[in-house]
C-alpha cells in the first residue's frame, strides 16, 4: 500500500487541524466517537476540557453538523480566536470593563447574525416582526446607552408695566450635540413676569442592560419560533484576566435564557472561568451554572484498555485515508474495509500499529504526525508496510521537533530531573504525584507541552490511606529520544524476551512506590 501513489497522495492530504478542513461532510465522516458526543448532544450548558490536538474542535464541529439538522434550532459556533482587537489584548491599562464589554458584543454580534440568517433561510410565521425585533436587538448591542440630563435651573422674577397674558417658549441643542437649553416665559396679573432656564447635557454611556437583552433576544426567538445554541471554541485563547469576567457577562446575559444552550471547549489549565471567593466571585460557578463534561484526555489513554485504543486510531486513521480517497477505494484496490484491516495490511503487523497508538499519547494529533512521517519514512526505504523501526524514528523526530523545541531552560531541566528519577533510579516510566500538587505550575506547563500525561485521577493506596495520587507517564519520545545518546540512562529499556518492545508497560503495583518528591518540582 505504500508504494501506491494515490495512497501517497492522500497522506500528504490529511489535515491535522480540524480548523483548517471547510467541508463539514468531511468532519463528520472522519469523526470517530469514543463516548463523548452523546454526552454533550443535549440542552444543558457544559464546558469540555482536552488538551491541544486531542479533538475539542473536531468534537464542536460534529457537535454543530448533529444540531444543525434540527430546523428548530440556531446553531452559533464562534472561534474565540477572531474576536477582539490590538487594543483589547494589549492594552492592559483599559479597564476590565470595557475590554470585557467590547468582546461581549462580539459574541453578541455573532448570535444576531446567525439569528438573522435563520430567520431569512427558516421563516416563520412572522418572519417580519422577527426582522424588526433583530434590528432593535441590533441597536441594543451596537449603541451606547443615551440619557438626557439636566445639569442646572434658573428661576427668575422682576416687576413690569405689562398687562394681560403672554406667552413664549424656545428650544435649542449646541452644535456639539452634547448640550441643550430650554427657555419658556409667562406673564400673567398686573406686571409680574417668571423666567425659567434649564440647561441639559445627553450622557453616553458604553454598557448593555441585562434586562433589555433578555427581553429583545428573547423577542427575536419567539418570534422566529427558534431555540440558541452557542458553541464556543478555543475558550483559553482569551486573555486570562478577561475570562472571568466575560464568563460573568455570559453568565447574565445567555445562561437565564431558557431558549438558549451554551458549550464550551478549553485547555483545563489554561482557562479562569471564576475569580473571588464562594462568597463573593465573578464568572462560572462550574457544577452549579454550568457542568463540565468529561475530559478528551481520559478517553485515549492507551494503558487503559490497549486493544480498544489501538482499533480506534486504526479507524481514525482508515476515516482519514477514505476521505481523501475516491469513494470504495481502499476496498477495492487493497482489500480494506476497516480500521482493522488498514492496521493488518498497511503495518508490518498489529503489534506496529499498537505501537503508533502507544507513541501519541493520546493526543490525535500527535498520532496523525508521527503516522504521517512514519508513512514517509517506510516508503523513502523501499518498505512495502509500515514498520515498527518507521514508528520510533518518527516519534523522536516528532518529539524533538514539537515539544522538547518549545521547553524553556526550566522546563527542560525539571523533565530531566523526571527522568533521572523515574527511568533512571526507579526503572519505569510512570510515576504518582499527589493530588495537591495537581495545581503546580510546574505540572501544569509540563503536561500542557505533552511531555507528562495523565494516566489515572484519584488512585488511593492501601499503604497510605486517605491520601490521593495521581499517575501520570512520561512521554513516549522522552524514552526513545534518549536511545543512543551521551544522556542515555543506565538502563535497559529493551526488554530480552521481546527485542521489539522500547517503552515498557508499567502496572499499578509496579509504581507504588514511585512518588515524585515536591523537591524535585523545584525551581
Amino acid at each position: 500500500m505504500i508504494q501506491d501513489p494515490k495512497i501517497q497522495a492522500a497522506v500528504s492530504r490529511i489535515m491535522q487541524r480540524s480548523e483548517r478542513q471547510t467541508d463539514l461532510g468531511k468532519l463528520v465522516s472522519t469523526y470517530v466517537d469514543v463516548g463523548l458526543l452523546p454526552q454533550l448532544h443535549n440542552r444543558n450548558h457544559q464546558i469540555f476540557y482536552g488538551r491541544r490536538g486531542t479533538g475539542k474542535t473536531h468534537v464542536l464541529k460534529v457537535l454543530e453538523a448533529q444540531f444543525l439538522t434540527d430546523e428548530s434550532l440556531t446553531v452559533v459556533y464562534i472561534d474565540c480566536r477572531t474576536l477582539g482587537s490590538t487594543t483589547q489584548f494589549c492594552d492592559t491599562s483599559l479597564p476590565i470593563g470595557r475590554r470585557c464589554l467590547a468582546l461581549f458584543r462580539d459574541f453578541l454580534l455573532a448570535i444576531h447574525h446567525s439569528l438573522l440568517e435563520h430567520i431569512v433561510e427558516v421563516p416563520s410565521d412572522n418572519a417580519t416582526q422577527a426582522f424588526e425585533a433583530a434590528d432593535q436587538l441590533a441597536t441594543l448591542i451596537t449603541e451606547p446607552l443615551t440619557t438626557l440630563k439636566a445639569n442646572r435651573v434658573e428661576v427668575e422674577a422682576e416687576r413690569t408695566s405689562t398687562f394681560g397674558r403672554v406667552a413664549k417658549g424656545s428650544a435649542g441643542i449646541s452644535s456639539d450635540g452634547a448640550k441643550a437649553s430650554v427657555a419658556a416665559e409667562a406673564t400673567e396679573g398686573e406686571g409680574t413676569k417668571d423666567s425659567k432656564n434649564t440647561e441639559y447635557s445627553v450622557e453616553s454611556e458604553d454598557k448593555i442592560v441585562f434586562p433589555e437583552l433578555h427581553r429583545h433576544l428573547g423577542r427575536v426567538l419567539a418570534l422566529a419560533e427558534t431555540n440558541l445554541v452557542v458553541l464556543v471554541d478555543e475558550w483559553s485563547s482569551l486573555p486570562a484576566d478577561v475570562q472571568p469576567y466575560l464568563a460573568e457577562f455570559l453568565k447574565r446575559g445567555i445562561l437565564p435564557l431558557n431558549e438558549a444552550t451554551l458549550k464550551v471547549s478549553a485547555l483545563e489549565y489554561r482557562c479562569r472561568f471564576v475569580e473571588g471567593s464562594s462568597d463573593s466571585y465573578v464568572g462560572f460557578e462550574l457544577g452549579a451554572d454550568i457542568a463540565t463534561a468529561p475530559d478528551l484526555d481520559d478517553y485515549f489513554v492507551y494503558d487503559r484498555n490497549p486493544e480498544h485504543i489501538t482499533d480506534v486510531y486504526a479507524d481514525v486513521l482508515y476515516r482519514h485515508l477514505s476521505s481523501e480517497l475516491d469513494e470504495g477505494y481502499l476496498n477495492k484496490k487493497h482489500r480494506v474495509s476497516s480500521g482493522r484491516q488498514l492496521a493488518s495490511r498497511l503495518f508490518t503487523e498489529r503489534a506496529t500499529c499498537a505501537e503508533l497508538a502507544r507513541s501519541s499519547e493520546g493526543v490525535v494529533r500527535d498520532l496523525i504526525n508521527i503516522f504521517t512521517k512514519a508513512f514517509f519514512d517506510a516508503h523513502r526505504r523501499g518498505r512495502g508496510t509500515v514498520d515498527k523501526q518507521a514508528v520510533l524514528d518518527s516519534a523522536r523526530q516528532w518529539f524533538e521537533q514539537d515539544k522538547a523545541q518549545y521547553l524553556d531552560k526550566e522546563l527542560q531541566k525539571i523533565l530531566r530531573r523526571i527522568v533521572d528519577d523515574v527511568i533512571g533510579k526507579r526503572k519505569a516510566r510512570s510515576f504518582l504525584l499527589p493530588r495537591e500538587l495537581e495545581r503546580n505550575p510546574i505540572v501544569q506547563r509540563l503536561f500542557d507541552a505533552r511531555v507528562i500525561h495523565h494516566m489515572q485521577r484519584g488512585y488511593a493506596d492501601k499503604d497510605n490511606p486517605g491520601v490521593r495520587y495521581n499517575i501520570y507517564s512520561i512521554d513516549y519520545g522522552t524514552y526513545v529520544d534518549l536511545l543512543g545518546t551521551t544522556k542515555e540512562p543506565e538502563l535497559d529499556l529493551v526488554e530480552r524476551a521481546e527485542p521489539d518492545v522500547i517503552v515498557p508497560f508499567d502496572d499499578k503495583r509496579s509504581i507504588r512506590r514511585i512518588i515524585l518528591r515536591p523537591e524535585v518540582l523545584e525551581t
